[in-house]
């Protein structure tokens, strides 16, 4: 008899210990959850971290701040510039003191490079909204990109010249690391296309006076200049100058960039740049339904003049990323890993169109659109006129 109650008090102990252990589960799979934004919202590089914002809060606006059974929870971090090691500081910060259980963001590529050791060791998901270098996913296992590849856009920039029947092309590019991968992605498909480069430009970062590559440009006698810029001030100068030695506005001539002039920019040019050509993941006159969803929330939020700029639909498309990854981790304790395999080829409708998440690379494969700089109702904006379909990211 004694047996037999020290028998079924130890069953009833274990059936209690059990069942403390599977409310204790059950609590931690749906308690908040909170993921950590890592981005520019300060510095010289803050209209990025704005940006982020503004895609950020109208995916939230749209879906709402609960996903999976849980309640999300944003924690914004700044980088403030460009300094890596505080990216890997606030990474590590991110997961030990807030407990986050994924972050997103990032925004130059050493960031991502930086935070890759802290995402693996913690396996910890990170959801890259911008950073272009092509191997930045390869650092870590829990990476997931959502923004471009240079190379993604690189090669839709020839692609559209040839298709066009331009022959002797001219490269023109900012001199650091997207400037020169755009030009090796540029070589790699006009070569093998048996036509010819007839002059190729690295353009220092500190260069005001664009005249003498213009210059340069012109006595070439390219059809088309294969360029990317830097943006904002840099970018309205060179344009300005091809357009003053006749070689932006000549019908014979096509000088087709990246994103020189991204909408938010446009009012800083006069009427030189028509004709300028641009490759770009996104633009605002599509019609897909994602889009026209999204760009009523932006407008509402932000004002119905506002120009959406480039680094907002990846932000917004990284939400959706997080939130799939938080739903597939419902009623259960969030394993990282799992979330990382739930998103491999993920595909969705974006603002941008139809996306995956490839299962093997963990890059994100999108279509790239060709858009031309034209006057309508008498503003310059950015017409699609051609689009290059499913491009992969790597």
């Amino acid at each position: 008899m004694q047996i037999a109650r020290v028998i079924r008090a130890s069953l009833a102990c274990l059936g209690l210990a059990a069942s403390l252990m599977v409310a204790h589960s059950a609590a931690l799979a749906q308690e908040k959850i909170k993921v950590g934004i890592i981005g520019q919202f300060s510095g010289p590089f803050a209209t990025a971290g704005q940006e982020y914002r503004q895609g950020i809060e109208c995916f939230l606006a749209l879906y709402g701040t609960r996903v999976g059974g849980r309640e999300v929870e944003l924690v914004y971090r700044d980088v403030g510039g460009s300094n890596p090691a505080t990216a890997k500081r606030l990474a590590e910060e991110l997961i030990v003191k807030d407990k986050v259980a994924v972050i997103g963001g990032f925004f130059l590529s050493p960031e991502s490079f930086a935070a890759a050791s802290v995402l693996t060791e913690t396996k910890t998901p990170g959801v890259i909204f911008n950073g272009a270098t092509p191997s930045i996913v390869k650092q870590s296992p829990y990476f997931v990109r959502v923004g471009d590849t240079i190379t993604q856009v690189a090669a839709p920039q020839a692609e559209f010249a040839l298709k066009n029947g331009k022959k002797r092309f001219y490269i023109a590019v900012a001199d650091y690391a997207p400037g020169i991968a755009t030009e090796e992605a540029a070589k790699q498909v006009i070569l093998a296309a048996g036509r010819e480069i007839v002059g190729i430009d690295h353009i220092p970062l500190n260069t005001v006076d664009f005249a003498p590559y213009a210059e340069r440009i012109a006595n070439a006698k390219p059809d088309a200049v294969v360029a990317f810029l830097v943006t904002g001030a840099p970018a309205v100068s060179a344009l300005k100058a091809l357009a003053a030695r006749g070689i932006l506005g000549n019908d014979k001539v096509m000088v087709i960039g990246q994103a020189e002039t991204d909408d938010p920019d446009l009012h800083l040019f006069d009427d030189s740049v028509l004709g300028f050509y641009s490759a770009h993941h996104y633009a605002s006159s599509l019609t897909n339904a994602e889009n026209l969803k999204f760009k009523s929330v932006f407008q509402k939020k932000f004002g119905a003049n506002t120009p959406i700029g480039l680094f907002v639909p990846p932000a917004y498309d990284g939400l959706r990323v997080i939130y799939k990854m938080i739903e597939s981790q419902q009623g259960k304790p969030f394993d990282g890993t799992a979330a990382v395999d739930a998103v491999r080829g993920f595909t969705f409708e974006s603002p941008r169109g139809p996306v995956k998440i490839e299962a093997d690379t963990r890059d994100i494969t999108m279509n790239v659109y060709i858009r031309k700089v034209e006057k309508i109702n008498g503003h310059k904006a950015n017409v699609v006129v051609d689009t290059f379909p499913a491009r992969k990211g790597s």
